[in-house]
């Protein structure tokens, strides 16, 4: 045969080729279509020779579809779950849409953020629901606290039990505000709360002498009050001799408030938090400005509660004549610093609490007690030292009395103030020097009082700015009694103050 014609024709285009008949089984030579010592044909190969452009386009998307394969699945998060080999020879591999299995600790944070979020969310709530609250009780937004704790039942089943859990946690943030407001309520400066009227405004809760102090609860909670000097006589005082003979020296006693609470019954108030004495120093007898008489005074140390649920330590006078009205000026001043010395006993107290520890309350002010009350009976050296300067400053010429008139005669209308209680004008004069008149202008007395004490008493009500009426008159009178006084010389006329 020619060679020639043992040419495979082409095939036209469009036309599938003719594919070989596969040899039979156990038959030996090469395949049908092929020669002895010939290669085979590959299979998609045209006939007559190999193709470079068609097996480079072949090549080409043979290693594309691979890589479109890798994308796609790393964008929906699935893995092949046939052998990679079919892949890398270009054939036709099945995906299964499996979802990626996450690691165990990647599942825990989902779950934590997640119940964080929920967390985060009921607690925004709550919050919105104690400042509501706080708004609608009319506390001042100065005084709110930055957190109020609360003990809380969390129902898992909302539905049945949300409404009682979400009443309680209402009723708590009420009751807080409630103990806050009515332990301010209870502080009426002098008094005592009396638990028989629940009032600290009643005439039972106030001393009706100056020297009477407060000496504990009756069963029903009523305030008992008792001569300062007759318990100092009861107890023999080593100092009551001294007392008694008129001498300025100052007594004092400390008691313990489960003392005072002795006779009280529970129904009346002897554990409530209204008013809780924790102790107290009963000190006498001060003199007292524009008195004869002298005075004692009941200085307590009462417990109270923050609207943040802290431990609150306060200072409280209880007496017939008010602190200010004592004759040694230092005395406020000793208050007021123990009161700040109160507000740093009450951050350990409250540190103590939130370590666990149990501590008596009454134990714990006790040596504060004991250091006032030593404070106190020191007046009587420091009352002498400055008794001597005092007559020093008299034959000097420094004392404020002789400066009276000429203080009032000067005075602007800011300076003059009126005493409602006494019914006496009130001047403010320089270098802290204060002279009383009368409604005739004639001089009563005159202290030497510092800025802060005034403006105590114009904040307290005792004294008032004199009304424009009030001043005209009281510098009528004031010319009228000084021209009374001078005594000018013949053929000259008296020479009236100017007006301030």
């Amino acid at each position: 045969m020619d060679p020639v014609s043992e040419t495979p024709i082409p095939q036209p285009a469009g036309e599938p080729e003719p594919q070989p008949t596969p040899a039979p089984t156990g038959a030996e030579g090469p395949p049908a279509g092929t020669e002895a010592g010939s290669a085979p044909v590959a299979h998609g190969e045209p006939a007559g020779g190999s193709d470079p452009g068609g097996e480079a386009a072949q090549e080409g998307a043979s290693e594309a579809a691979p890589r479109k394969r890798r994308r796609r699945r790393r964008r929906r998060g699935k893995k092949p779950t046939d052998a990679p080999a079919a892949a890398a020879a270009g054939g036709q591999v099945e995906l299964r849409a499996e979802p990626q299995a996450r690691p165990p600790r990647e599942r825990e944070g989902r779950r934590r953020r997640r119940s964080s979020h929920s967390a985060f969310a009921a607690i925004r709530e709550l919050s919105a629901m104690a400042e509501s609250l706080l708004r609608a009780e009319g506390v001042d937004f100065l005084s709110w606290p930055r957190h109020i704790d609360l003990t809380l039942r969390v129902p898992l089943d909302a539905k049945r039990d949300g409404a009682a859990a979400a009443a309680e946690a209402v009723e708590q943030v009420l009751r807080r505000v409630r103990e806050v407001r009515e332990h301010d309520r209870a502080l009426v400066p002098g008094a005592v709360y009396c638990y028989f009227s629940e009032s600290a405004t009643a005439e039972s809760s106030r001393p009706q002498g100056p020297r009477e102090v407060f000496d504990g609860y009756s069963s029903t909670g009523r305030p008992t009050f008792v001569d300062f000097v007759t318990l100092a006589i009861e107890r023999k005082d080593p100092g009551i001799d001294d007392l008694l003979a008129g001498k300025d020296v100052i007594l004092t006693h400390v008691t313990q408030g489960r003392v005072l609470r002795t006779a009280q019954l529970a129904e009346f108030g002897k554990a409530s938090p209204v008013y809780h004495i924790l102790g107290q120093v009963n000190a006498g007898l001060f003199p007292v400005l524009n008195a004869e008489h002298k005075a004692a005074f009941s200085f307590q140390i009462l417990r109270g509660t923050t609207l943040d649920g802290k431990p609150r330590l306060r200072l409280h006078v209880v007496g017939a004549v008010d602190v200010l009205d004592i004759a040694d000026p230092t005395i406020p001043h000793l208050l007021h610093r123990f009161q700040r010395r109160l507000d740093e006993a009450a951050l350990q107290l409250a540190g103590k609490n939130a370590n666990g520890d149990r501590t008596d309350e009454e134990e714990f002010v006790a040596p504060l007690l004991q250091d006032l009350a030593r404070q106190l009976s020191g007046y009587a050296r420091r009352a002498g030292r400055r008794t001597q300067h005092a007559a020093q400053r008299a034959e000097e010429g420094q004392r404020p009395t002789p400066k009276a008139y000429d203080d009032a005669a000067a005075a602007r209308d800011g300076d003059l103030l009126f005493d409602d209680s006494q019914g006496t004008f009130v001047v403010v004069g320089p270098k802290h020097r204060v002279h009383v008149f009368n409604a005739d202008a004639k001089h009563v007395t005159s202290v030497v009082m510092n800025h802060v004490n005034v403006q105590k008493r114009l904040q307290q009500g005792r004294w008032r700015h004199a009304d424009p009426e009030e001043r005209g008159e009281f510098r009528m009178r004031l010319r009228e009694h000084l021209k009374g006084q001078e005594q000018p010389a013949e053929g000259e006329a008296p020479q009236a103050p100017a007006d301030g």
